[in-house]
């Protein structure tokens, strides 16, 4: 029997390799703050029920995003229906949309999670049940109270975030997630996971939700996260690592001093790191000390080839020339380019489109290191785009959340189309022929990357064998879409 679930339900049809680290927080802040440790954490898309109903559960707290908010909806009806026990849900979706809170569900946790959950398993072990006097106690909730949905007083953020323990890797099993990947987006396989050294982003851009989320930035102390680096490249040989940060720190002497702390624990050099960066804030000095911590790829969200654009989703503090910048710049001092871009916004129209696409293949120029993704702009609840969209009666009385996913593949659907200007079958059109312009080049570096050494390795790893089969299959298929037409 388990006491507290935590459970973080997949989209029906994506996959995740990566592990649920916010979960790991809240396991390690009741560890460090209430011995608290009976704790299981199911992260899947297959078979959650199943899962959750074989540990016998006395609490179940589930994470929802909003592509994900379906699956939320059902899996906690079940637990209440079937199982009896209290719902907690947390995550981005309810931060946003409080209002949506089902009515099964005993409370809601918005913003940060780690101090109030601590609360509501004080409360819940004392008592053994939540019940709406006690909730109005505790900040950063919303619940029902009959027919009144009450929300209680904001909670402040953490300060500082190293008050914050490392998430619990124990908790996470996290060697399930420690197969060779991709995850320095390298063309190669390494035996790779992610961290987190900040929460929030000083920037307000239309489409994001970060802001909303954590408030005010907070950074881990350099200490704080060389010590995390060194623990899982000693006891776990993590290679590669994601720094899944809203925005890494620009702030060159934090880069410089958590390189001193890999030195002195005698794991510089062993791991290597992608993360992401704004490009206006991109310079020689930075790039530097980057690269002597370690890093070989940087992300860049330059989102638009159109200055016109740019400036609407970004608040014209960054131009289209700085990206130009940032990637050469970074090319030239050995660093790899990861560009996200998106299509679809508002008053985009298809010179801004072609645009966009002129950019791609810039860049892809530059360097074969140089990879770009394409994303539908979409609005997600919180966001100044959300409020544009539902001020213009863009937003659907019955919302299908799982189009919120952001994956053209999964998002191209004219339910949350916010552009009004170009037809929508035409604008599906050039979101499949962007995507297999950014697409097609990256696969086709991966399988010919491929040495005998990820070969070897594969016959030993089965799933690495799949995944290298995919990569090809799916290579050999935009290619063929991405030919030239006659």
């Amino acid at each position: 029997m388990a006491g507290l679930v935590l459970v973080n339900p997949w989209i029906e049809g994506v996959s995740n390799n990566k592990p649920p680290l916010g979960l790991g927080y809240l396991a390690a802040y009741l560890r460090e703050g209430l011995g608290y440790t009976d704790v299981r954490v199911v992260n899947t898309g297959r078979h959650v029920r199943e899962r959750i109903a074989e540990l016998h559960p006395e609490i179940v707290g589930f994470t929802a995003y909003s592509a994900n908010f379906p699956e939320v909806l059902a899996l906690s009806h079940w637990v209440k229906e079937e199982l009896a026990v209290p719902v907690l849900l947390g995550g981005p979706h309810i931060t946003a949309m409080p209002e949506s809170l089902p009515r099964w569900v005993d409370a809601g946790v918005i913003g940060e999670g780690e101090e109030t959950l601590l609360e509501l398993m004080r409360i819940f072990l004392h008592r053994r049940r939540l019940s709406s006097p006690t909730l109005a106690e505790v900040n950063g909730l919303v619940f029902w109270d009959g027919d009144r949905l009450v929300r209680t007083a904001p909670r402040p953020p953490i300060v500082p975030l190293d008050r914050i323990p490392p998430p619990d890797l124990q908790v996470l099993e996290i060697e399930r997630y420690l197969v060779p990947s991709q995850i320095l987006m390298t063309n190669e396989y390494v035996r790779g996971t992610t961290i987190i050294t900040s929460r929030g982003c000083p920037f307000r851009c239309v489409y994001c939700h970060v802001s909303a989320k954590w408030g005010r930035v907070r950074y881990h102390s350099a200490e704080r996260v060389a010590e995390e680096i060194a623990v899982l490249v000693r006891r776990y040989r993590v290679e590669g690592i994601y720094v899944a940060d809203d925005l890494f720190s620009a702030n060159v002497h934090r880069v410089r001093a958590i390189t001193r702390g890999l030195e002195e624990r005698g794991v510089l050099g062993k791991v290597r790191f992608f993360l992401d960066l704004r490009a206006n804030l991109v310079n020689e000095a930075l790039i530097l000390a980057l690269k002597e911590m370690g890093v070989v790829r940087i992300s860049l969200g330059l989102e638009s080839g159109s200055e016109r654009i740019l400036r609407y989703l970004k608040g014209g503090d960054v131009s289209v020339e700085d990206g130009r910048r940032a990637v050469k710049l970074a090319n030239r001092l050995g660093i790899g380019c990861h560009c996200c871009f998106m299509l679809g916004s508002p008053g985009e129209t298809v010179e801004d489109i072609r645009q966009t696409q002129q950019l791609i293949r810039e860049i892809l120029e530059m360097s074969p290191s140089n990879f770009c993704q394409v994303n539908v702009t979409t609005p997600l609840p919180g966001t100044p785009l959300w409020e544009y969209a539902r001020e213009r009666g863009l937003i659907p009385k019955e919302i299908d959340w799982r189009q919120f996913s952001l994956d053209p593949s999964l998002s191209t659907a004219p339910d949350f189309y916010v552009n009004e200007v170009i037809p929508f079958e035409e604008f599906r059109r050039l979101v499949e022929e962007t995507y297999h312009l950014a697409n097609s080049r990256r696969l086709e570096a991966i399988v010919r990357k491929m040495s005998w050494r990820y070969l070897a390795r594969a016959i030993q790893r089965p799933r690495l064998a799949l995944r290298i089969v995919g990569d090809w299959l799916r290579f050999r298929g935009l290619r063929q879409v991405a030919a030239p037409r006659s």
